[in-house]
C-alpha cells in the first residue's frame, strides 16, 4: 500500500543515494545534499499556492536530456523532451507543441504517473560506520546493502510533432526513453545514507504531491543515473487560458549588507539569481518564445525557515536592473547576479492579473 510514509522513506533512499553532500565553502549551512532536500517546500509551496487562483494552471516542468558533446565541428545539442504527472497527456499539448517546434528538440515523450499497482523492487543502499583499527585510529567504513523501493506505475507516449498529439509507446516502459543514451560502463558509486531527519517536513504535505515528487526523481536519479547524459530540469509553468509562463522557484532570504544604516533599508536589499540558469531560460525564452518568471519563497533565515511571502520578476525585469559590472559567488559555486528587492513584485498580485 502506498503511504505517505514509505513514499518519503523511499525518496530518502534516493536522494541519499544519487547525491554528494558538497559543502558550500561560500555559504554557511547551505550544503548541496541540504538545499537539494528542502528545495521540494518551494515547489510545493508554489504549485499549493497558484492552485488558489481558480483562472491559473500549474503544470510539471519537463526534463531536456541530450548527449554530452564531443567538440567536434557543426555537432550540436539534441534534446529529448519528458514529462511526469498524473494527468492526462493531452493537458500537456500546448508545452508540447511548442517544444516541437525547437528544432534542437529531437522526440517528446509524456509519462503518466498512476496511484496504482506499485510494486517493490531491490535497491542496494551505503551506510557507513566507523571501525577502530589495531593502532586505535577510527576508519569509515561503506557497508553496501540489499534493500528496497517504492516502484512506480506509468504509461509512457510519444508526441506527434506533425499531428500535434499524443499516443502510446510499443514499449512501456523507460526503454522508450533512455534506447538512444549510451549507458555507462562501470557501476553508478552511490553516497551513504545520512541525514533522515531532513526529510521528515515532507511529511506536511498530500499523498498526490508527493507521489509526483517520488515519481520524477525515480526517473531522474534512479533511472537516468546509468546512463551518460546532460539533462536540464525545469521548474513549472503556469498556465492561463492561452496564455503560458515558464516558472523558476527557489526559496531564500534577500542578500542584506551588514552595514549599519544600509542593512534596514530595502533599497540595498538584492536577490540573486545563477549565471547558468539565467543563460539557460534566455535561451530557452528565444526558442520557444515564452516569458519566464523568477519566483521566491521568501524566508527569514536558513535556520528557521519561516516564510514571509513570494517575490516573483520577470526574467527581462530581473536583467534590467542588474549590474553588469559585478557579480558575487553564490550558494554551490555559482557566479551569482544581483538585481534589487525592490523590483521584485507579489506573486499573488501577477496571478491575479494573469
Amino acid at each position: 500500500m502506498i503511504n505517505i510514509d514509505n513514499i518519503v522513506e523511499s525518496l530518502y533512499k534516493i536522494m541519499c543515494s544519487y547525491t554528494t553532500t558538497a559543502v558550500d565553502a561560500k555559504v554557511e549551512n547551505n550544503d548541496y545534499f541540504k538545499r537539494r532536500v528542502l528545495g521540494f517546500r518551494a515547489e510545493i509551496e508554489f504549485e499549493e499556492f497558484v492552485k488558489t487562483f481558480p483562472k491559473v494552471n500549474f503544470l510539471e516542468g519537463g526534463q531536456l536530456i541530450s548527449l554530452k558533446l564531443s567538440g567536434l565541428e557543426n555537432e550540436k545539442n539534441k534534446f529529448i523532451y519528458t514529462t511526469v504527472d498524473t494527468v492526462e497527456p493531452d493537458v500537456y499539448i500546448q508545452i508540447y507543441s511548442l517544444m516541437s517546434n525547437w528544432d534542437e528538440v529531437d522526440k517528446l515523450f509524456y509519462v503518466k504517473l498512476s496511484d496504482e499497482n506499485w510494486s517493490e523492487e531491490n535497491f542496494q543502499v551505503v551506510t557507513a560506520s566507523k571501525k577502530t583499527s589495531k593502532n586505535g585510529k577510527e576508519k569509515k567504513v561503506r557497508l553496501e546493502t540489499e534493500d528496497s523501493i517504492l516502484c512506480p506505475s506509468f504509461e509512457f507516449y510519444e508526441f506527434n510533432r506533425n499531428l500535434k498529439n499524443f499516443t502510446k509507446t510499443h514499449t512501456q516502459n523507460f526503454s522508450c526513453i533512455t534506447n538512444c543514451l549510451p549507458a555507462k560502463q562501470k557501476k553508478v558509486t552511490k553516497f551513504e545514507l545520512r541525514k533522515r531527519d531532513q526529510f521528515n517536513y515532507l511529511k506536511e504535505y498530500k499523498l498526490e504531491i508527493l507521489l509526483k515528487i517520488y515519481a520524477k526523481r525515480y526517473f531522474i536519479d534512479n533511472v537516468l543515473s546509468k546512463f551518460n547524459k546532460n539533462l536540464i530540469d525545469l521548474d513549472g509553468f503556469i498556465q492561463s487560458g492561452n496564455d503560458l509562463v515558464l516558472v523558476e522557484i527557489k526559496e531564500k532570504s534577500p542578500a542584506v549588507p551588514n552595514i549599519e544604516g544600509k542593512k534596514n533599508d530595502k533599497k540595498y536589499w538584492t536577490y540573486g539569481w545563477d549565471s547558468r540558469r539565467i543563460l539557460w531560460y534566455l535561451y530557452l525564452q528565444k526558442k520557444i518564445t515564452l516569458s519566464v518568471l523568477y519566483n521566491v519563497r521568501q524566508i527569514d533565515n536558513r535556520s528557521s525557515r519561516t516564510f514571509i511571502q513570494w517575490d516573483s520578476l520577470s526574467i527581462d525585469d530581473f536583467l534590467a536592473g542588474i549590474s553588469w559590472s559585478a557579480s558575487r559567488g553564490g550558494g554551490g559555486g555559482e557566479d551569482t547576479l544581483m538585481a534589487p528587492y525592490l523590483y521584485f513584485k507579489r506573486l499573488e498580485d501577477i496571478l491575479a492579473q494573469l
